[in-house]
């Protein structure tokens, strides 16, 4: 059976980045149904019409994947906007979710710490990536 909007995929890839670097690679198989919104777009699109056994390598340019890197979205805050206990106990490299005045929720990555304020990064981690995916399809309903 091949891959088509609609079908549950079960699958196994791994994930490189422009240099070869490998970033993930699935443990148990990633299901998902075609069409859903669960995966990237042009992720779904390179696998349309596999088949169950196929095998392949794509790359996804940022555009495609997660974007371009936004330095406007590398951004510093005073400790008292990020927690109402004046940010204590912020480190670098920690996740945060923060809101914003429309009351979205935005996930950035804390870069730095000084006394007085705190250095974000709300760009996805792989943004301004290319990303190299090696699929393997295992089943498809």
């Amino acid at each position: 059976m091949r891959v088509l909007p609609g079908c549950t995929v079960s699958l196994r890839y791994t994930l490189s980045d422009e240099n070869g670097q490998l970033l993930y690679q699935t443990e148990d198989p990633l299901e998902f149904t075609v069409g859903e919104g669960e995966v990237l777009p042009a992720f779904e699109e390179a696998i349309l019409e596999m088949e169950v056994g196929e095998t392949k390598t794509f790359t996804l340019s940022p555009e495609e994947a997660y974007g371009p890197y936004m330095n406007e979205w590398v951004f510093q805050l005073s400790r008292q906007q990020i927690a109402g206990d004046a940010g204590e106990g912020i480190q670098p490299g920690q996740l945060l979710t923060l809101h914003t005045p429309e009351g979205e929720e935005l996930y950035a990555y804390v870069i730095e710490v000084d006394e007085n304020s705190i250095r974000i990064d709300a760009n996805h981690p792989l943004a301004g990536k290319s990303l190299t995916y090696s699929v393997e399809i295992l089943s498809v309903e």
